[in-house]
């Protein structure tokens, strides 16, 4: 995302958190705002620690590795098996057949060189879907605005989806997420794979979704009365990418690199995204997001290799913020993150140290039907909690090992062996039984469908890659060699910690 919505999953799951269990609000209603409160006093740097360090030295061991391959086995499955015919695309979630969000579709092309490296699919096979996949969103003209995608297309024709409950917008996210995932494809791949993708990112048209007075990227288009027709009358969103998290900086970083002069964004918008650092009681501060959940914190990381670079410096833009190393920043996060579960775990009894995560997640209905949850935890900008009734999302705790790799594991490992009174698992759903490994979500509150019966392509895709980045930085190493990657860390001016 996410997408998510945003705030929170990409823009384009407004939908999905109106029928959410929960029904938060959704972050569309920034407005630019910002919120000061409870903000560390005085401006401070947030610097590699020494605790971090040594998290990223962590070794796994072969009990370690075998949960991992069985976990990543199981992501990687929904999204290679999960597609639509003619045009492979993931399905947005496990529980509709109609659309894919290309968000997933992001992750879904960066699931591809893993399988081929973990010899799930051959490199053939994995070179033949990344094709299809491109060769079938690529050329069409329904599928984009300005060279920027839907957030939904139709699951089997790549194209502009009908249906009327789901919203029809252009977005800046999803396509971000998407480019990422395609880039990372590209450079497995090179040759005819490569050239689809170059037209990608040449097409994007980041600079027209600039919007006034601040230049932030706009979080997309949508035609008028929630039309199908991208040919129609429409405009640009009223909220921006304006704060500094995962989803903002994914899309400023290739905003500012792409190889088009006239439509690229000046790097200082991305040292203007807003640094907000706050701290729970007595941990180490970071700059925080606008609701907190786990995502907003990773997302960018799948990709970004922020823990080979140092901490930026806005100043060499005349950027008054604080220098940030994003790699640490996120480590603490996550670190806050799952000490404010522990602190939970009288009242919910899904959460405690080895169970803990809270990210945007499919999650059971009080009827029993699916619905979708968004978490708010603090310190955040939006100044409060939404613990959704103590639903715990395994794919968040996941995606945490770049950062948290031992405690990590440790959640991981819960979750795949947690069992009910009667003997059969919670969370995890057997491959040779049609599972795909750990459920979205659970909730051990409820007395019945405790493990969430569902899969969702932005939640199985961030978990895939995080792991293979903490195993063997595979997805780092592929996104960080494309030119396109190259050309924005030398825009804004990133060293690596070597240099």
């Amino acid at each position: 995302m996410l997408l998510r919505i945003f705030s929170l999953e990409l823009l384009g799951n407004l939908m999905r958190i109106i029928q959410s269990f929960c029904g938060i609000a959704s972050r569309f209603f920034w407005m630019g705002m910002m919120l000061v409160a409870s903000t560390v006093s005085g401006e401070q740097d947030v610097l590699r620690s020494s605790d971090t360090t040594k998290a990223i030295s962590q070794a796994f061991s072969s009990e370690d590795e075998a949960l991992l391959d069985e976990i990543q086995e199981g992501c990687f499955r929904f999204l290679w098996k999960e597609v639509g015919s003619p045009v492979p695309l993931v399905k947005d979630r496990l529980t509709n057949d109609r659309v894919s969000s290309l968000a997933g579709v992001g992750f879904q092309l960066s699931a591809i060189p893993i399988g081929v490296e973990r010899g799930w699919i051959t490199r053939q096979e994995g070179h033949d879907r990344a094709l299809a996949i491109l060769q079938g969103i690529i050329p069409r003209t329904d599928n984009k605005k300005f060279g920027i995608y839907l957030h939904y297309v139709d699951l089997n024709e790549g194209g502009m989806h009908q249906d009327k409950g789901l919203q029809v917008q252009a977005s800046t996210i999803d396509h971000a997420l998407l480019q990422a995932g395609a880039m990372t494809a590209a450079s497995y791949f090179d040759g005819e794979v490569a050239g689809l993708v170059d037209k990608m990112v040449a097409d994007a048209n980041w600079k027209i979704y600039q919007t006034q007075p601040e230049g932030f990227v706009s979080f997309g288009w949508r035609p008028d009365d929630e039309g199908h027709d991208l040919d129609k009358p429409g405009d640009f969103r009223p909220w921006n990418w304006h704060d500094a998290s995962a989803e903002e900086q994914i899309v400023t970083f290739l905003a500012v690199g792409t190889p088009v002069a006239d439509h690229t964004v000046p790097p200082e918008v991305y040292y203007r995204l807003h640094r907000v650092l706050k701290q729970h009681k007595d941990m180490a501060p970071y700059a925080v997001s606008w609701g907190g959940p786990a995502f907003t914190y990773f997302f960018n990381h799948c990709w970004i290799d922020y823990r080979s670079l140092r901490a930026d410096s806005p100043s060499d833009f005349g950027v008054d913020q604080p220098s940030i190393d994003w790699f640490e920043n996120s480590s603490r996060a996550m670190l806050t993150h799952r000490q404010r579960c522990i602190e939970k775990s009288d009242e919910f009894k899904t959460m405690g140290p080895n169970s803990w995560g809270l990210s945007p997640a499919a999650d059971v209905n009080p009827d029993g039907t699916m619905g979708y949850i968004v978490q708010s935890v603090r310190p955040n900008l939006e100044e409060k909690d939404n613990f959704c009734g103590g639903t715990v999302t395994p794919y968040a705790a996941g995606s945490a090992i770049m950062f948290v790799p031992e405690l990590s594991v440790k959640a991981l490992r819960h979750f795949r062996n947690l069992k009910d009174e009667e003997g059969n698992y919670v969370v995890w759903r057997e491959f040779s039984k049609g599972g795909y490994g750990l459920l979205d979500s659970f909730n051990l509150d409820r007395n019945e469908q405790q493990g969430t019966p569902d899969y969702i392509s932005i939640d199985e895709g961030p978990m895939l890659l995080a792991i293979e980045n903490a195993r063997t930085g595979l997805v780092w190493k592929l996104f960080m060699q494309h030119p396109s990657a190259q050309l924005a860390i030398e825009r804004l001016r990133l060293k690596k910690l070597a240099e």
